[in-house]
């Protein structure tokens, strides 16, 4: 049996109110309806309350994350295995899973679909990101077998497939602030342009020219569905094939987008031959965190040396965590 506080139906907010303020409420239990009277689930009497004892079920304890889920499912010792964290793309949660709890797969994707139900579909980490395009393998450990999802990032709807392309939620933040940079007008080359998320976010909010370069045939087809699908304000054309026999073709631009952290440097040169005076470019790259930016700066005026032009650092700053020892920066700089 079950303390609860009785009381009419016109004195239940005052009721409920004085049992707070007493951290006197039973959270295991519900709160109960019988005709024209509400009954509290008490932890303690109350004094000048009317108290009875009723019959009640506990109520089902939702996890407050994953860890709380997987107990008495994964071994206590095991649970501090379990990540803290996975990305969302959609309707899509995908999470890394250390060797040690590969035969928990399944149940770590259930879990996640119970705590988070607007997930439709859980995938594993099965590799690295690897190839001339950078995907990464997966593997569908829990609900819809599919790797395609709609995305929606700073009111643009972008279609993925998290399996055949490149792509990171982690970077809205960094796409939303170079669209905030955009000035009314410009021409913009972007260079490793993906299912378009760059593009997309710039164009959704400035009325400019974006000339989107990509070489994955299944990113390309998507940016050009995704372009597509939104009401720009400004434009984007699409452009099939490689950076460096594309970019010859289009014309000079005020800013220049580079989002492949890793073998980017090598397009540095495309980058600057494709700048007007005064364009500015956003070059991203992986970093060891005891030395931020000496690389990435050494390798723009490298780069810039060789074609003799002068280049003048705007901003540098972490974009995101990557791995142990490896965040992910950016260098903003301008072509003079």
């Amino acid at each position: 049996m079950v303390l609860y506080a009785k009381a009419r139906k016109e004195e239940a907010e005052k009721v409920r109110d004085r049992i707070i303020k007493s951290n006197a409420m039973n959270p295991d239990y519900p709160v109960l309806s019988d005709g024209p009277y509400v009954f509290f689930p008490l932890k303690q009497r109350i004094d000048g309350l009317n108290i009875v004892e009723k019959e009640a079920e506990k109520k089902e304890r939702k996890p407050k994350n994953l860890r709380d889920a997987l107990r008495g499912v994964i071994p206590d010792d095991k649970l501090d295995k379990v990540t803290r964290s996975f990305d969302s793309v959609g309707d899509i949660a995908i999470i890394e899973i250390p060797d040690e709890l590969q035969e928990y797969e399944e149940e770590i994707g259930k879990a996640i679909l119970y705590i988070h139900p607007h997930f439709k579909t859980v995938v594993k980490k099965a590799g690295k990101h690897e190839g001339i395009f950078r995907t990464m393998p997966v593997k569908v450990i829990a609900g819809e077998d599919k790797t395609e999802t709609v995305y929606v990032e700073s009111g643009v709807k972008m279609k993925v497939k998290v399996d055949k392309t490149y792509f990171s939620p982690r970077l809205s933040a960094e796409r939303l602030r170079i669209a905030n940079q955009v000035k009314e007008g410009e021409t913009i080359a972007g260079f490793f342009a993906g299912v378009g998320p760059f593009p997309l976010v710039i164009a959704k909010r400035k009325q400019c020219k974006i000339y989107a370069i990509e070489l994955n045939p299944v990113a390309y087809e998507l940016m050009v569905e995704n372009i597509r699908m939104n009401q720009l304000k400004g434009e984007i054309i699409p452009l099939f094939g490689d950076v460096r026999e594309i970019a010859q073709s289009i014309p000079k631009c005020d800013r220049v987008l580079m989002p492949l952290p890793k073998g980017g440097e090598d397009f540095l040169d495309v980058a600057l031959r494709t700048c007007k005076r005064g364009a500015i470019v956003h070059f991203y790259q992986f970093a060891p965190d005891n030395d931020l930016y000496s690389d990435a700066i050494e390798k723009i005026k490298k780069a810039a040396m060789k074609l003799g032009r002068k280049v003048s650092i705007l901003n540098k700053k972490v974009v995101r965590h990557h791995a142990p020892h490896i965040e992910q920066i950016v260098i903003d700089f301008i072509v003079e």
